[in-house]
Order: C-alpha cells, then sequence, then structure tokens
C-alpha cells in the first residue's frame, strides 16, 4: 500500500495563523482555505508526499459534511455530534493518514489553519489553541476524530459496520478513553470490546450518571490490566471479562448486591 506524508506546518506559522483568524466566521475565513503555504514541510522519510488532488478532495468531502449540517450558519449539539461521527469516518477512511503520520500535531495544524480553517471556525468559533494548533492531538477539531475512528475500527465487521461504535460513545465519554490513550487507548481491540459490552449494560440513570459509570468501569480495567493481557484473549472471552468488571461497577454505584 502507497504511504503517502500529509503536508504540515511550522509551529510558529501555525500560532501567527491562529491570532490572525481569532474573531473571523466560518464565512469569512472561506477565502483563506488553501491547499498549500510557504511554511508547510514533509517528514523527511517514510514515503511520497499526498497528491494535491487527494487534499482538494478531501476538503471538498469534509466541506460537504459541514454545509450538510448548516455550515456556514451555526450548528447545534446534534448537527455537531453527527458532524464529528461523519468526519471521523472520512478522514480515517479516505484520508490515507497513517498512525505514525497521525500523532504528529503539525499535520493537524495544516489541517486546520491552512486547507480548512472555515470548517474549524465553524467547529470551534473561538479557535481555541488545543483545536487548531495540535499541540494535544486528542483535542484538535480534525485530530481528535481521526483517533476516534482508528480505536473503533473493526476491520472483520461487514462493509457497512466498519464504524458502527463511533455512535456510541459521545464525545465526553471518549474523553475518558483518551485519556488513559498509554494504556486503555493503546489497544483498539481492547477499546473495541469495552464498547461492545458497553452498548448492552442498561444504566439506571435515576441512580448513577453514565460519566462516572463509565469511569469506574475504565479504573478496574487498569487495575486488572496489571495482571491479564486483554489482547490475549478472544472477542468473546474479553466480552465476558469486561461484562463481570461492568457488573461491578454498577453494584459498587448503585448500592446493589
Amino acid at each position: 500500500m502507497m504511504v503517502y506524508l500529509f503536508p504540515r506546518l511550522l509551529p510558529s506559522a501555525a500560532k501567527t495563523l491562529r491570532e490572525a483568524y481569532l474573531g473571523k466566521s466560518a464565512e469569512e475565513l472561506r477565502s483563506s482555505a488553501d491547499l498549500s503555504h510557504t511554511a508547510m514541510f514533509y517528514a523527511a522519510t517514510g514515503g511520497v508526499r499526498l497528491p494535491v488532488g487527494r487534499l482538494r478532495d478531501l476538503r471538498a468531502e469534509i466541506l460537504r459534511a459541514a454545509e450538510e449540517r448548516g455550515f456556514p450558519a451555526s450548528h447545534n449539539r446534534k448537527q455537531a455530534a453527527t458532524f464529528d461521527i461523519t468526519v471521523a469516518e472520512i478522514l480515517h477512511r479516505d484520508s490515507g493518514i497513517i498512525p505514525a503520520e497521525a500523532v504528529a500535531g503539525d499535520l493537524w495544524a495544516f489541517l486546520s489553519l491552512v486547507l480548512m480553517p472555515d470548517v474549524a471556525a465553524w467547529r470551534y468559533s473561538d479557535l481555541h489553541r488545543d483545536r487548531v494548533l495540535g499541540s494535544d492531538v486528542t483535542r484538535h477539531v480534525f485530530g481528535r476524530l481521526w483517533w476516534r475512528a482508528h480505536l473503533v475500527h473493526d476491520s472483520e465487521a461487514e462493509e457497512g459496520d466498519l464504524y458502527a461504535a463511533l455512535h456510541i460513545l459521545g464525545e465526553s465519554a471518549f474523553d475518558q478513553i483518551y485519556a488513559r490513550r498509554t494504556s486503555i487507548g493503546g489497544s483498539p481491540s481492547l477499546v473495541r470490546g469495552i464498547l461492545r459490552v458497553w452498548e448492552r449494560i442498561e444504566v439506571p440513570r435515576d441512580e448513577v450518571r453514565e460519566r462516572d459509570l463509565l469511569r469506574d468501569l475504565l479504573m478496574r480495567v487498569l487495575r486488572l490490566q496489571a495482571f491479564v493481557s486483554f489482547d490475549s484473549l478472544t472477542a468473546d472471552d474479553l466480552d465476558e471479562e469486561l461484562g463481570r468488571l461492568a457488573d461491578e461497577s454498577l453494584r459498587a454505584l448503585t448500592g446493589r448486591v
């Protein structure tokens, strides 16, 4: 498979562009979108430079997803959530970005500040530095979506269900997994197992918050991870083990025997 290198943006230029864009609307920033920048660069080795046409197609696809949800007019929470799910799949399925490239904040800074500044401003109007500079990829407007899709992508599922798990947890819940990305988040199979079990849990919302339940479950997974190699388990055994932990979390938080 051909490995393409995406353009990246020097940090100093990224900061300058962000400052220039502050206070501007998505519509105003439409004319600032470009396929290149004088301060862009590529990784020295590992592949060939991405053809400009692929960048143009990626922008068109993501811009279309935004327009379907009212761009450039402001979005509501539901529109933002469905946009995130759609773009997560687009980025992971169609962009050609590989994990070795996806850890580079400079790559994501290029996408948010050069290729799609209007879409970035539409999604996060304050253009918070974490959302556009790539200093924390797990909070970046686009970077977090690629990683979200990467963690849930199930290559063994049927074609239409490869990213089905994107619909199970929202952004705030995924943040809890991102926060543990060096442990839980480092194992896509474990994440998919957690999502499978989570989808089957009937949460008594009058007794416990979903966020608290997920946090407790993740802490139990972390403790057991010191003794159990989750990646070596079959999917059925993994689900059984995680289901047991989920039951323990429910009993602990609800006081049920």
